[in-house]
């Protein structure tokens, strides 16, 4: 009789344990970026339509914060605002589940931008990073590139395809509407397979020396993981 009540009773903390991992799970993700507008105005829209075809118990709660920072101090300011949330949890909130930083490698030195992949790792965040830019990121959303590019070019690159296309507006850094224009006439699924091929081929160890390659994809990895755990 005494085991059948210990069995009952482990089975319930066990039952109890996986419905609360479950309820983490698919909440309070955070995501620190680099850049103040374009970065924020692409992850926001990804999440707000990823969301519109989740059920209301399985939406992600994402918190996306531009912060203008340089690679080192960005990876700080997460952990600050780590630590702040922190600070007011109580029983009815839910720690960040996962943390994500975005940045890029642009002209900072490659012993920096590899501290800060390092730093991101040691503080349990997923760095999303892209070398040299996250535009390159955005015209994988198109097609794939196995060639090294200047981030200068990258503009001129989304431009003509966006003329080839027959949209008269040329690119803009912190454009609202970039995530729909890049699915409008690309897709993320290209730029998920595009990115993750060169990464594959291109990475050596050493992201400051991957150019041109990107992580971002990563993020959307972590996106479908966390749906088919909810199923």
């Amino acid at each position: 009789m005494g085991s059948d009540n210990l069995f009952r009773k482990r089975k319930a903390i066990r039952r109890a344990r996986k419905e609360e991992i479950k309820k983490q799970k698919p909440s309070n993700w955070l995501v620190v970026c680099e850049g103040t507008k374009t970065e924020p105005n692409y992850f926001k829209s990804a999440i707000d339509e990823i969301n519109k075809k989740l059920p209301d118990n399985s939406k992600l709660k994402v918190n996306v914060v531009g912060c203008g920072e340089n690679t080192l101090s960005l990876v700080k300011t997460a952990e600050d605002l780590q630590s702040e949330y922190d600070k007011y949890l109580n029983e009815k909130v839910v720690p960040y589940g996962k943390k994500f930083v975005v940045f890029d490698k642009d002209d900072f030195d490659d012993e920096q931008f590899n501290r800060a992949v390092d730093l991101c790792k040691k503080c349990n965040f997923i760095p999303l990073w892209s070398n040299q830019a996250i535009e390159f990121w955005f015209l994988l959303h198109f097609y794939y590139i196995d060639s090294k590019m200047n981030r200068r070019q990258y503009a001129e690159k989304i431009d003509q395809y966006f003329m080839d296309k027959g949209l008269k507006n040329k690119y803009k850094k912190n454009d609202p509407k970039i995530y729909k224009k890049l699915c409008q006439y690309g897709s993320v699924e290209n730029a998920r397979k595009n990115a993750e091929k060169v990464f594959k081929q291109n990475f050596n160890g050493s992201p400051a020396k991957a150019e041109s390659c990107t992580t971002v994809y990563k993020f959307f990895d972590e996106i479908d993981e966390t749906i088919d755990e909810l199923k």
